[in-house]
C-alpha cells in the first residue's frame, strides 16, 4: 500500500495513502498546523509545502499563485495538490505566535459556581487564538495565574467565522468541533502537569469565545449565524457535563459556556466587559476578524459588530503571517527608505497585522499613499519592506475594508448614542491583537476614533472575563445580566453604517 510522509519541526510521520487524497487533508490527519486563510478556495496561496514523489500535475491555481523558482522547488498548494503514491511532504516550520494571555481585571467577591475548594480550568477560543488558564477557587482571582495559549486548531478550516460555517456546511461540524475539544483537552493537561496540579482537582471548566466558536465547541451547527435573520442555535450561559467534551477530565466535571449577546456579540465581548468594566462615555473595541465593540452611555450599554475578516491577524496579506518570530511588527520611512522592526530579530518572513498598520500610517506620512489608498506610482503594484517581505496594492484595499468596517462600526454607536467623538471619555483595546496596535499608528490610518481621551490596552480581556466567571458565582451572573441587558446596534440594515463605511475607506489625515 501507497504510503505519505510528513516531515515536519524535526518530527517523521508516515500515513497509509488511500490515493488520491489531497495534501492538505493528509496533514489534517496528521494534525500538522496549516495555514489555510480562505479555507480551502485556492485564492490565498498560504498553505504551500514541499512535496515530493507521485503527486498530481500542477492545477491551474498552482500555476496562479506560485512563482515558476516555487514550482521548479518543488513547493505546492496543498489544498490543490494531490498525492497520487508514494511521495514526502515537507512544513519545516513550526507555526507559532505572540498570543496574549495576561490582561486587567477587577475582583469579585462570592465562591464559584463549582465550590470552594480545587480548580477550574478556563479558555477563551478565538477565531485565531486560543489561551487556557488554570484558576484556584479557594482564594480571589487577581489576573496572575498559570497558563498557555496555541493558533486555534480549526485554522485549516478557514481564516473567520464565515469560512468556518461554509466548512461545517461541506464537512458537518464534527471534524471542527473534534479539532478544538481535542486542543483543549491536551492543553488542559499540559496547563496541569505543569502547574503540579493533578486533574482530579478540577472541578469545572468555562468557555468563552463569539458565537460561532461557541456552537462549533458544543457541536451545533452554526449555520443560522451566517445568514439572515441570524439566529445562532444557542445564546449559552448554559452547563455541560465534561463526558463527551475532555476525557482527560472527570465525567462530572460541569462545563459552563459563557452567555453571548446575539449572532454576532459572543461571550468574548460578554466577558471582556465583566473584567472591564465600562464608564459612562467609554468604547471598548475588540479588534479582531469579528470586531466587536460596546459604548457606555446614561442609556445603558450599546454594542454592535462587524465584520472585519483577517487582514489583521496577517491572513489575506501577501506575505501576511501571524505575529511570531519573523514577522514585521514596525515599520518607519526615512527618505524613501523602510526602517523595519521583526520580532525576534534576524530576516524578516512575513509582516503582521500590527506591522502592516504600521507600513500603511507610514507610507500616508512619507507621502507614498494617497488618501484613497493608491501607491505612488514609482512602486507600482507593491512596496519592498525586508528581505523580499513586501506590502502590496491588493494588501491595502484589504487592510482599507477591515479599518472601514471597524471605525464605521463606532461611528454607527456613537451616533445612536446622539453623542460626538469629541465626546468620549477613553478607549479600551480588547483582545490579543489590540494588546499590540500602536494607538498614533490606529488613528492615522483611521482604524480607531482620533481622540485625545486615553487609549489603554486591556490584554485578553475575555480570557480574564472567563477566570472570573470560574472564580466567582456572583461574577458568572453579572455576565449573564450584561448580555442580557445589552441593546445591539444591527449594524448589516442601519443606513447610516452602509454610509459611513464607504465614507471611512479613506486614509483622511
Amino acid at each position: 500500500m501507497a504510503a505519505v510522509v510528513i516531515r515536519y519541526a524535526g518530527t517523521r510521520r508516515m500515513l497509509p495513502l488511500d490515493a488520491p487524497t489531497l495534501l492538505s487533508a493528509l496533514l489534517e490527519q496528521a494534525e500538522v498546523p496549516l495555514a489555510k486563510p480562505c479555507g480551502g478556495a485556492h485564492t490565498c496561496g498560504k498553505c504551500k509545502v514541499r512535496a515530493y514523489g507521485a503527486l498530481s500535475p500542477l492545477s491551474q491555481e498552482e500555476r496562479r499563485l506560485l512563482t515558476i523558482g516555487e514550482q521548479l522547488e518543488n513547493w505546492r498548494l496543498a489544498c490543490a495538490a494531490e498525492a497520487v503514491g508514494d511521495c514526502t511532504v515537507e512544513i519545516g516550520e513550526a507555526v507559532s505566535a505572540q498570543i496574549q494571555t495576561a490582561g486587567q481585571v477587577n475582583s469579585w467577591e462570592g465562591s464559584s459556581l463549582f465550590g470552594a475548594e480545587g480548580y477550574a480550568l478556563a479558555a477563551d477560543i478565538g477565531t485565531t487564538t486560543v489561551a487556557v488558564y488554570l484558576v484556584s477557587l479557594s482564594e480571589p482571582f487577581s489576573g496572575a495565574c498559570p497558563s498557555t495559549s496555541e493558533l486555534n486548531a480549526q485554522a485549516p478550516y478557514g481564516a473567520d467565522v464565515i469560512s468556518r460555517i461554509a466548512s461545517v456546511s461541506q464537512k458537518g461540524v464534527v471534524p471542527l468541533r473534534e479539532a478544538i475539544l481535542r486542543q483543549l483537552d491536551r492543553l488542559f493537561i499540559s496547563l496541569l502537569e505543569t502547574a503540579g496540579v493533578p486533574k482530579q482537582a478540577v472541578r469545572g471548566v468555562v468557555l468563552t469565545g463569539n458565537t460561532t466558536m461557541l456552537h462549533l465547541a458544543a457541536g451545533l451547527d452554526p449555520s443560522g449565524i451566517a445568514a439572515a435573520p441570524y439566529i445562532p442555535q444557542s445564546l449559552f450561559g448554559v452547563l455541560y457535563s465534561a463526558r463527551g467534551w475532555f476525557p482527560s477530565l472527570s465525567p462530572a466535571v460541569q462545563v459552563y459556556l459563557a452567555p453571548c449577546i446575539s449572532a454576532y456579540l459572543g461571550g468574548d465581548l460578554t466577558c471582556a466587559l465583566l473584567s472591564s468594566p465600562l464608564r459612562q462615555w467609554e468604547l471598548l473595541i475588540d479588534v479582531g476578524t469579528n470586531g466587536e465593540m460596546a459604548l457606555m452611555t446614561p442609556d445603558g450599554l450599546f454594542c454592535c459588530s462587524t465584520a472585519a475578516g483577517p487582514a489583521f491577524e496577517g491572513a489575506g496579506l501577501r506575505c501576511g503571517r501571524t505575529a511570531g518570530p519573523g514577522a514585521i511588527d514596525r515599520v518607519a520611512i526615512r527618505e524613501g527608505i523602510p526602517d523595519c522592526r521583526v520580532i525576534g530579530g534576524g530576516p524578516a518572513l512575513g509582516i503582521c497585522g500590527t506591522g502592516a498598520i504600521h507600513a500603511v500610517a507610514a507610507l500616508l506620512e512619507a507621502g507614498l499613499l494617497d488618501e484613497t489608498g493608491l501607491l505612488d506610482e514609482r512602486y507600482g503594484e507593491e512596496f519592498p519592506l525586508q528581505n523580499g517581505v513586501v506590502l502590496t496594492q491588493q494588501d491595502i484595499r484589504q487592510l482599507q475594508l477591515a479599518k472601514a468596517a471597524i471605525a464605521a462600526g463606532a461611528d454607527t454607536l456613537l451616533h445612536h448614542a446622539g453623542v460626538s467623538c469629541d465626546r468620549l471619555a477613553g478607549v479600551s483595546l480588547a483582545g490579543g491583537f489590540g494588546s499590540y496596535i500602536d494607538p498614533a499608528a490606529a488613528m492615522r490610518i483611521g482604524l480607531l476614533p482620533r481622540i485625545s481621551a486615553p487609549v489603554v490596552s486591556m490584554g485578553n480581556a475575555a480570557g480574564m472575563g472567563a477566570c472570573l466567571c470560574a472564580q466567582s458565582e456572583p461574577a458568572l451572573h453579572e455576565a449573564e445580566r450584561i448580555a442580557q441587558d445589552a441593546r445591539t446596534i444591527e449594524l448589516a440594515s442601519d443606513p447610516f453604517f452602509n454610509e459611513r463605511y464607504i465614507e471611512q475607506m479613506l486614509f483622511t489625515p
